[in-house]
């Protein structure tokens, strides 16, 4: 590859790095984990769960180590928890990107120096 294809391939690589570090950038808050609706049986004689109606709540779930805590949901929380743990996924995607990202720019970077470094005269 040439040293102008190089250069503009970096250039592109800068954009995104720049489109990146702004979403990363952002104050608002994230939270680790997944929202879900938990659905189980009580186990108690003669509930309504055991002919298939089962209970229902709305659950935080974290993983921790080797396995998930689950936390529950205060009322009327589910929807601003929602977001948190969905901006939290963008982050991670984000991070992972700029991650690939990095290592794509030195791969140019070394391929720039080989193009323009010279033998000594």
């Amino acid at each position: 590859m040439d040293a102008s294809r190089i250069r503009k391939e970096l250039q592109q690589c800068q954009r995104e790095v720049g489109d990146l570090l702004r979403m990363l950038k952002q104050r608002r808050p994230l939270i680790r984990g997944n929202v879900y609706n938990l659905r189980r049986k009580c186990g108690k004689d003669g509930c309504r769960c055991q002919e298939g109606h089962l209970h229902e709540s709305w659950v935080l779930s974290v993983p921790e180590k080797s396995s998930k805590r689950m936390q529950m949901i205060p009322k009327g929380k589910r929807t601003p928890w929602q977001q948190m743990t969905e901006r939290y996924r963008r982050f991670r995607r984000a991070r992972a990107r700029m991650v690939k990202l990095f290592a794509e720019i030195m791969k140019l970077v070394d391929e720039l120096e080989r193009e323009r470094t010279v033998p000594p005269a």
